[in-house]
């Protein structure tokens, strides 16, 4: 018996051994290190940008690693649609620029975007080879677009005089331009219809008076608030002509602009406006006095004022010669208002002692909508209005000099300027 548990435990020992044996094997030929490992590439700056314009300059930064084997080089290919092929824009030899900041090798890349058609697709890749020949790639792509803008003038229209009118210092003249004309802002084929543009940055205007030198007038974002495109932009721009400028040839010129990564850092083209020679103002009469008054519950023959025939208007007139009339006396506040589609705008003191027609037109177009109404509530001495005569194109602006309460009602005296 003990012969043969001795016997049972040499036998198992020389079974475990060659066992341990033959793992051991595999495990040296399993795990055996052939050359270096791959190169491993950490975070990267890459572009972002989903088009570029031919010319620009653009960097994108690499962060990697060496592993075992030395970096040999990083080399930089492009393939630009429609070609199916790659081609090696730049080799960069491996130098140690190590950034203790991102604990990582770093290598800045310069690249300039490559011609090619508008729309076409473009991959850069970034290869990291070793010394081994093993290598890892990263990449990016982006479209070509369009650097240069466009401006087209599609109308001009004097928003403070009629159109027949000759326009005059102070009238406001209202451009309607397209920007990038059949523009797009984004593509998804080589095919998409339009043409890509770079994002518009900004439109300048500028203005020229007679002999004098070129001056800019107003810069504006595009657009005023929000994200910025290149597609097809349509939008007004309202210009006041200069003082001073009767008799003399006014230009605008209208520029756009669009960034661009390089020298100079901006695209831009522009567009003249038509010759616009202003004539002089329109002269007021002298002032002339009018007076409303008020009495009893209903206001009598005196309450209003027809300010076209500059008489007082009965009650029994139509109510559509009635420009201004004193409605209300109630909680002794004055009302006026104007019992046809005159409609009235509040303005300074100022206004009315420089008025001329096409001042008090000017003010009153230029003013809110909200601005122009029908009821005055609280009229007060030293208040100021224009008026617009029945929606024409008439106008007239007066001033409240007294105020006098009676027993019986209420007078109110202006001094009105009118044609």
């Amino acid at each position: 018996m003990t012969y043969y548990k001795t016997l049972r435990g040499s036998l198992l020992l020389l079974l475990a051994g060659a066992g341990l044996a033959g793992c051991e094997k595999e495990i040296d030929t399993y795990y055996t290190e052939v050359g270096g490992q791959i190169p491993t590439f950490l975070a990267n700056a890459l572009g972002t940008t989903t088009k570029y314009a031919t010319g620009e300059t653009v960097t994108f930064e690499l962060q990697y690693a060496q592993q075992t084997s030395m970096l040999k080089d990083v080399r930089i290919y492009q393939r630009i649609e429609p070609s199916t092929d790659s081609t090696l824009v730049q080799t960069v030899p491996y130098r140690s620029t190590f950034s203790r900041t991102k604990n990582a090798d770093t290598l800045v890349v310069t690249y300039v975007v490559p011609q090619g058609v508008n729309k076409a697709n473009v991959r850069v890749s970034a290869i990291a080879t070793a010394e081994n020949g093993q290598s890892k790639v990263r990449a990016f792509t982006y479209r070509l677009a369009e650097p240069t803008p466009t401006v087209r003038i599609n109308s001009a229209t004097n928003v403070t005089a009629p159109g027949t009118s000759t326009p005059v210092p102070g009238d406001v003249v209202r451009y309607n331009l397209t920007l990038n004309n059949g523009g797009i802002t984004s593509a998804t084929s080589l095919t998409t219809a339009g043409t890509l543009y770079k994002d518009i940055d900004s439109l300048i205007t500028y203005v020229t008076v007679g002999t004098q030198a070129e001056r800019r007038y107003l810069r504006q974002r595009v657009p005023t608030a929000g994200t910025q495109t290149g597609a097809a932009t349509t939008l007004d721009v309202p210009v006041t002509i200069p003082s001073s400028t009767s008799g003399q040839a006014v230009l605008f010129r209208f520029e756009v602009k669009s960034r661009f990564a390089g020298t100079p850092n901006f695209r831009a083209s522009s567009a003249t406006s038509a010759v616009v020679t202003p004539g002089t103002t329109t002269s007021l009469a002298a002032v002339r006095a009018a007076t409303l008054a008020f009495t009893g519950t209903t206001g009598g023959d005196q309450a209003a004022f027809d300010l076209t025939s500059f008489t007082a208007v009965a009650a029994a007139s139509p109510a559509d010669t009635k420009d201004v009339a004193i409605t209300s006396i109630a909680s002794n506040a004055v009302q006026i208002k104007a019992l046809n589609t005159t409609k009235f705008v509040k303005t300074t003191a100022a206004i009315y002692n420089a008025a001329t027609l096409n001042s008090i037109r000017q003010t009153y177009l230029n003013a809110a909508t909200t601005a122009q109404v029908a009821t005055v509530d609280g009229v007060l001495v030293g208040d100021v209005y224009i008026a617009r005569l029945r929606n024409a194109d008439q106008y007239a602006i007066f001033t409240v000099t007294g105020i006098t309460r009676t027993t019986s009602g209420v007078s109110l005296t202006m001094d009105v300027k009118a044609l």
